[in-house]
């Protein structure tokens, strides 16, 4: 009989490559709500928001990128 994790969850899923570290997870995250506030502060004229956007989106992006590389490290 098949395991319960098993049948939820087929294999292909499961697999340690499709597994995202912390940073890659919180700098995505970020670049994604980062996204939000420009477009926000773009429909509403607020250009500090738009601004704010625009740096937390750039974080994100770094962030996402140090996980990245992390990634890459650890496989190697």
């Amino acid at each position: 009989m098949a395991s319960f994790r098993s049948w939820v969850i087929p294999h292909e899923v499961r697999r340690p490559e499709a597994v995202i570290n912390t940073h890659q997870l919180k700098g995505r995250i970020s670049q994604a709500s980062g996204k939000v506030k420009e477009i926000t502060g773009r429909l509403f004229g607020k250009k500090a928001l738009e601004e704010k956007g625009r740096a937390e989106k750039t974080g994100g992006r770094i962030q996402a990128g140090y996980g990245d590389v992390k990634d890459d490290i650890k496989r190697h």
